[in-house]
């Protein structure tokens, strides 16, 4: 029984740590709510027909932890809840006619299951089996062994987000412009053991060697590391496209400093993560992060200047790192950028990113994001976009030209990007969508 996803809440209260999201299994009905575990036999809540258990345990403990905010709440939607927001975007739904079961359980008709993806449906009055191709399947078969290792990362140790950073200090550089990509990056850059010869080098199975020749035991313990390297990736992601972006830019001093807009709590649980910067360029001394979001933690610095800030904090780093006088630190800004841009705790930064902001398509596109980008377009400071897609990367390249924004690096598929794909239920029905999928970078004006 997962008992530490059954009190995920809890955990993530009590030390600050990353916990598995809601899976997408869950809110298609074959996981439980609360443990995520699958079952054959799903309870159903009868009050609002969308969420699902595998017992009156899990069923009674959701209600008093979460559910019993969001029964009453469903047809009275609050967009900014983004657990209400997910599941209603990700509720089953019948691949032919496009009812979902809450619209069908007046009929007493069922949703039937792809038996072997389980996250493409028909509804009993069009079809015993739902029409998808076998590579949309495929794609939806991959994401659950995802979200499975990811479950049970977060049962054994704690946390949902793998790490995979380089073990010590390069003492010569290694430009992630000359590298290939993650296989390459992890095998001729970071050292890792146990990949060379074991992965494919795009991450998407195991060598054929090694599904032929070895024994059950190794095959199942390479496809652990398999996973294990793939869901590092979706932390690892955010250090190597900002390093890719500085050696875009040609950037080189001993001190870096990166103000990251839009913070969530996505950044700051992978804050350790960003030591690797410091790992993979032997020439630099200090690492600074400021992090600014409306949505981060609110940390009032006893009222000064009248806003949320925490000033800098140092960091811990790696032995081989402290010994060799290198530092680590972070402060934080809870607002918008433009507004702590005019603070007296703002300093010019070497670089700004804003990892997949959406700063065009949301619903806050011109109330906060739009003072923003023209702020950073004025300032002639670097700055790195990344987007979950291709659609919304082209859509914040039309609105940068209509800026008269300077492209240093044009949008293109990002070589760093997550390797996890996830679901998407708004753009583009069964595509898939990666963090960091695309990226570009802009300084000052043409």
């Amino acid at each position: 029984m997962p008992a530490k996803c059954k009190i995920r809440e809890r955990i993530a209260a009590s030390n600050g740590g990353s916990v598995p999201a809601l899976p997408v299994g869950a809110v298609r009905g074959y996981r439980c709510f609360r443990c995520f575990e699958t079952s054959d036999k799903i309870l159903i809540s009868s009050a609002c027909k969308r969420a699902y258990y595998r017992s009156k345990e899990c069923k009674r403990l959701d209600w008093s932890l979460k559910h019993k905010k969001h029964c009453g709440a469903f047809s009275l939607i609050d967009l900014h809840d983004t657990d209400l927001h997910f599941i209603i975007q990700a509720q089953a739904y019948c691949a032919s006619c496009r009812r979902t079961a809450v619209q069908l359980a007046d009929r007493k008709t069922a949703l039937i299951p792809c038996d072997k993806c389980r996250l493409v449906y028909s509804c009993a009055d069009c079809s015993s089996s739902p029409e998808h191709s076998p590579a949309i399947c495929a794609a939806y078969q991959d994401h659950a062994q995802f979200e499975d290792f990811q479950i049970g990362f977060f049962e054994d140790n704690g946390t949902v987000s793998p790490a995979a950073c380089t073990e010590f200090p390069r003492e010569t550089r290694k430009l992630l412009a000359d590298a290939a990509g993650w296989y390459d990056y992890w095998v001729n850059i970071s050292n890792a053991p146990g990949v060379a010869g074991v992965v494919k080098p795009d991450f998407t199975d195991l060598e054929e060697q090694v599904l032929r020749l070895a024994s059950e035991d190794e095959r199942v313990e390479a496809e652990g590391m398999r996973m294990f390297f793939a869901c590092a990736s979706n932390t690892a992601t955010m250090s190597l496209t900002i390093l890719s972006a500085l050696e875009d830019i040609s950037w080189e001093a001993p001190q870096l400093r990166l103000h990251i807009v839009g913070a969530t709590g996505r950044e700051l649980t992978a804050l350790a993560s960003f030591e690797e910067i410091l790992h993979l360029t032997p020439s630099l001394r200090g690492l600074h992060i400021t992090a600014v979001g409306p949505g981060l933690p609110s940390v009032l610095d006893n009222g000064r200047n009248g806003h949320h800030y925490m000033p800098k904090s140092d960091l811990e780093c790696c032995p081989a790192c402290t010994a060799d006088g290198r530092t680590r630190s972070v402060s934080m800004y809870q607002g918008l950028y433009h507004e702590f841009a005019k603070t007296g705790d703002y300093e010019k930064p070497d670089l700004v990113v804003l990892f997949n902001s959406g700063w065009v398509d949301g619903d806050d596109a011109l109330s906060d994001w739009e003072p923003t980008i023209q702020g950073l377009v004025e300032d002639n400071v670097p700055a790195l976009f990344t987007t979950y897609n291709a659609g919304e990367a082209q859509n914040e390249q039309m609105r940068m030209r209509a800026l008269g924004a300077k492209f240093l690096v044009e949008v293109a598929e990002d070589k760093w990007k997550g390797l996890v794909p996830e679901p998407e239920f708004i753009d583009e029905e069964y595509g898939m969508w990666h963090y960091n999928a695309y990226r570009y970078v802009i300084q000052g004006k043409k």
